[in-house]
């Protein structure tokens, strides 16, 4: 089809009927969400944590861990489910594949769907009440205990070991 030179649109303005009443929709604000976090693909120390933890106010304890470590905090997929963080911060199958030189799995009871996202890690330090989790499989370092008491107390620990070599 080739096009007819000089043709002009008949342009006719049409108006709905849309008038501003209390169903009138209007945008004031765009708001976008602002990451203060590193993408957990790229840190080299997580500290993650899993239902275990018991919940998002218990997760200051692997903050303050992350915090000394110079380290970032993840999460399996039950903490996201359970909406105490957010999916960008899920490792496993069904969030991210992470490689860090150092993976705190805390409260994780390892399934293999988290398992997939973490185990390539370098080194890989398991902290877990249940002895026969299967973290432990895959982990470097294992700890069977209360991670209320064991993280703060590492935490303490790690702390005055960075201080004393200042």
């Amino acid at each position: 089809m080739t096009p007819i030179k000089g043709a002009k649109a008949n342009v006719e303005e049409f108006n709905p009927g849309f008038t501003p009443d209390n169903k009138y929709v209007e945008i004031l604000d765009i708001v976008k969400s602002v990451a203060e976090t590193v993408d957990i693909m790229d840190a080299k120390i997580l500290v993650s944590g899993g239902r275990g933890v018991g919940s998002p106010e218990n997760f200051k304890i692997l903050e303050d861990l992350a915090e000394v470590l110079g380290g970032t905090v993840s999460c399996s997929r039950a903490v996201v489910d359970s909406g105490w963080k957010p999916k960008d911060l899920q490792v496993g199958q069904t969030g991210k594949t992470v490689r860090p030189n150092v993976y705190f799995a805390i409260g994780i009871s390892g399934a293999i769907q988290h398992v997939a996202g973490m185990e390539e890690s370098d080194i890989i330090i398991a902290i877990n009440k249940d002895a026969d989790a299967p973290i432990f499989d895959v982990a470097d370092y294992g700890v069977v205990g209360d991670l209320n008491k064991i993280v703060p107390k590492l935490t303490e620990a790690l702390k005055a070991e960075i201080a004393a070599a200042k």
